[in-house]
């Protein structure tokens, strides 16, 4: 066997700081889609990384599924290393010893690379190696492949974690966040997986709850939780992940993609003042298949009734006396210092109404915790992008 080991794992790729998101969201989806069977407990690997062992049919229902991670990835390779050389070699060797069906004659494939700055040497260089051992090993296994930067057939992804580059497949082909219902953002677009990592850390539960996003811009945080609440797959038609063009994939992926939780109805209320972006979430929320379970309003927060709200709720078969408000306030540079934090005390005020619910929030400011008052509790560091943040959540 060569210096680098083959080996066969599922890895669940996201944003810093939500292992345990992930790790309860694909165990949440393989309880209803395997009868209650339990997944073996995952390997971390840092904060944003969870490492389970490879299972077609799990693999496919979270490339499916699964909405709080960045990436679904097949780990094919490893090798520890240091240098392109003996790392060239150890892949080639690795792949002319491997035998799982990957590969198929006349595919194309890309690599890519991800969190290689510790390895010495250029990004490209790393690329090349890996793309020149893929291509001799697959030839003496008798593929003939092709490289194609652009449109695929397979995606690798070359990545190191603790001196390790592992080799592996991105079986969506894309970032998971890019749905496909978005028909425009607003401003400031939250990304679709960190509005469901705001939906998990907020504790919803939608068969009981219902969820408001009073400042909801073009509805992310809203299709996110309805979408949830069913367990309605990633993809929106006529988008598909790449995994499906990989011969182990082909009957998984082939079958009917239903909600996995169709009895669950939920009540997600998206409220948005600027008339545009009010549209856009209307678009949206259509796009994704949920504008039935997503109700729309449109005005200032500040001037929704808390009666009106649990009166909508109580006529829906809600308990009026719980539920959820989750939201992404504005705390960039369209405020001054003065405006937001008088903002964030309406907020506070408006919140304060609604007793015996939760509140929860993404913000990347520090005057909000001041300026809203009161004990989180839960105050948990959280990225949106480039920017250092802060989820609360508050008892109301």
């Amino acid at each position: 066997m060569s210096g680098a080991s083959a080996v066969d794992s599922l890895r669940l790729v996201g944003i810093p700081g939500t292992n345990k998101v992930m790790g309860g969201e694909l165990s949440r989806l393989a309880g209803r889609a395997f009868d209650g069977v339990r997944l073996p407990v995952p390997k971390k690997e840092g904060q944003g990384a969870l490492v389970y062992p490879f299972d077609v049919e799990t693999a496919a229902l979270a490339v499916r599924y699964h909405r709080t991670a960045s990436r679904v990835l097949w780990g094919l390779y490893q090798s520890r290393a240091a240098r392109l050389e003996p790392l060239y070699d150890d892949f080639l060797g690795a792949v002319r010893e491997d035998s799982r069906p990957w590969l198929r004659e006349g595919a194309s494939f890309s690599v890519t690379t991800s969190n290689m700055g510790r390895f010495p040497a250029g990004e490209r260089q790393v690329v090349g190696v890996v793309k020149n051992a893929v291509l001799e090993g697959a030839a003496h296994r008798g593929f003939r492949l092709s490289v194609n930067p652009g449109d695929p057939d397979i995606h690798l992804v070359a990545s190191m974690h603790d001196d390790v580059v592992t080799v592996s497949i991105d079986l969506a082909g894309r970032p998971m966040n890019q749905r496909g219902y978005r028909a425009d953002t607003g401003m400031a677009p939250l990304r679709e997986n960190l509005a469901a990592v705001l939906v998990m850390l907020s504790r919803y539960d939608a068969r009981s709850e219902v969820l408001v996003d009073p400042m909801a811009g073009s509805g992310t945080i809203a299709i996110e939780a309805a979408c949830m609440a069913q367990g309605r797959p990633v993809w929106v038609s006529p988008r598909r992940p790449a995994a499906g063009a990989l011969p182990p994939f082909e009957k998984p992926l082939r079958r009917s993609a239903k909600p996995l939780f169709s009895d669950t109805r939920p009540l997600v209320i998206a409220n948005e003042l600027d008339r545009r972006t009010h549209d856009l979430s209307r678009k949206n929320s259509a796009n994704a298949g949920v504008k039935e379970f997503v109700e729309l309003w449109r005005g200032d927060f500040s001037r929704i009734e808390e009666k009106s709200v649990r009166t909508r709720a109580e006529r829906r078969g809600f308990d009026p006396g719980r539920g959820v408000i989750l939201s992404n306030p504005p705390y960039g540079e369209r405020f001054s210092r003065g405006e937001l934090v008088d903002l964030y005390r309406d907020l506070r005020r408006w919140c304060t109404r609604f007793h015996g619910w939760r509140a929860a929030f993404l913000v990347a400011n520090p005057d909000f915790e001041t300026a809203f008052g009161g004990r989180p509790r839960i105050k948990k560091p959280l990225r949106n992008g480039p920017l250092r943040g802060y989820f609360y959540l508050y008892d109301l």
